[in-house]
């Protein structure tokens, strides 16, 4: 191919939400910036999720909100059902919904968005191979180019936004960064975008994202619904890792069947992907490196949602990035900040709802049916919990939770133990430490939340 540039302040792998931002605010901020990306420029989004993305975040980064071709619909909110679907709450958070979007075309304008903000380079078709290093510090990649060739590509700081299966967080020499990611803490989905002709009824709720809890027909997930405007649907089912192949039975059995009641449909697209559901990777950067998105696993727990977070991770990862190099310090000390940023934010909300989703996993259904009818566990009460980092329940309010799960006071109290350690985990998070040596005994601290309520989570097995 035609002569490429090879030496740059910043090398983003990856032109997704989180890669587009880092690379689009790292040129705002002066940066020389090269995106690289291994699909085609006209790239068709492979991810399975719900594609859905707040309100929040287009304010806080002040670009336009999704509009035209690119809004698939608007919703208020999310719905979270029980199994039997008789009861649900209800929760609005500005930073998970707000829109719908159509991937590709709000992809496309992300990368716009990039690339007129004065991207330096954009390689597309080129598939990162490894990291480079310079003195135990990361100073570029090895790439494969779309005509064959490999090079080396070096620069100060390398921004890592791959995906989940990240060979270059699988390839780090590093203490800090965990290369291998737990079955536990991802699900298998398979999804299918659905429309319907315009003359059948109206889809559901459609001015709100539906997830279904239910063990028997999407064991340790969940089945979700979302709506893409007045006849067309985002259907999909999330499920343990070891079913493999049986998910998409589970999906045409349980969901397929149950929720499309028409026959003349078409079905634009379809296929299966795994999803993290678990807090942010421990550390999110290293001497030379950022992660951001599904690389550093920064997705709700609850749904597996990741647009606003790995935008909102790739915008403090280029705010990052123009510090550390107009200091001349790349090392882990000056990237630090990065995972300040990331723990005392979203990341604190993410640790207490990945408490939430373990717990939710090991429920019955007839624990969830109740529990959810029951309001022991309210929507308002998440989002407090997760949103703020602490909760106050009036003496009314206990009384009132004790009246209702009065059948079933195990599963009271085990709410009750739930809602202190996520308290008390999201505490935590909004404690992390700005001094790297206190890393230890904060991720130390963090480990004994997870210890009690793996105990807990025993207890409600058996």
């Amino acid at each position: 191919m035609d002569s490429i540039e090879k030496k740059f302040d910043v090398i983003v792998i990856g032109a997704g939400s989180g890669g587009t931002m880092a690379a689009c605010f790292g040129a705002k901020n002066g940066l020389d910036v090269c995106l690289v990306e291994r699909k085609p420029k006209h790239l068709k989004p492979e991810k399975i999720c719900g594609d859905a993305v707040g309100d929040e975040i287009f304010d806080f980064l002040k670009i336009p909100a999704p509009q035209g071709d690119e809004l698939a619909n608007n919703i208020k909110g999310a719905k979270l059902f029980a199994p039997d679907r008789t009861s649900s709450i209800t929760m609005i958070d500005p930073k998970q919904t707000g829109y719908i979007v159509d991937r590709l075309k709000f992809g496309q304008r992300l990368l716009k968005e990039a690339l007129d903000a004065g991207v330096k380079q954009f390689l597309d078709e080129t598939i990162a191979l490894d990291l480079l290093y310079k003195e135990k510090r990361v100073s570029g990649v090895k790439v494969r180019l779309k005509d064959g060739e490999k090079t080396e590509l070096t620069s100060k700081i390398v921004i890592d936004a791959s995906g989940l299966y990240s060979p270059l967080r699988k390839k780090i020499k590093s203490d800090l960064i965990e290369k291998d990611i737990s079955k536990k803490d991802m699900i298998l989905c398979y999804r299918e975008i659905i429309n319907f002709p315009a003359r059948d009824e109206e889809i559901m709720d459609k001015d709100y994202i539906t997830i279904i809890l239910d063990q028997e027909k999407a064991p340790g997930g969940y089945i979700w619904y979302f709506p893409k405007g007045n006849h067309s649907i985002n259907l999909g089912l999330g499920g343990y890792m070891h079913y493999k192949g049986k998910i998409k039975d589970f999906y045409r059995k349980n969901v397929f069947n149950e929720f499309v009641n028409s026959t003349n449909i078409e079905i634009v697209s379809s296929g299966g992907g795994v999803a993290p559901v678990r807090r942010p990777l421990w550390s999110c950067a290293d001497d030379g490196i950022m992660f951001v998105g599904d690389s550093a696993l920064q997705v709700n727990p609850l749904h597996g949602g990741g647009i606003d977070p790995s935008m909102r991770a790739g915008f403090y990862a280029a705010l990052t990035a123009a510090g550390a190099i107009e200091s001349g310090d790349y090392s882990i000390d000056k990237l630090w900040d990065y995972n300040h940023k990331v723990m005392t934010n979203f990341g604190a909300e993410f640790a207490s709802l990945d408490l939430l989703r373990r717990v939710l996993q090991n429920m019955s259904n007839e624990d969830l049916n109740f529990g959810l009818k029951k309001n022991l566990l309210t929507a308002s009460e998440i989002l407090e919990i997760s949103g703020t980092g602490g909760i106050n329940l009036s003496l009314m309010d206990i009384a009132s939770k004790a009246f209702s799960g009065i059948k079933r006071p195990n599963l009271l109290l085990d709410l009750n133990y739930l809602r202190l350690r996520m308290n008390e985990i999201a505490d935590i998070y909004r404690k992390f430490p700005m001094d790297i040596s206190k890393f230890e005994a904060w991720k130390k601290e963090v480990k004994t939340v997870y210890s009690k309520l793996k105990r807990m989570v025993i207890d409600i097995k058996n």
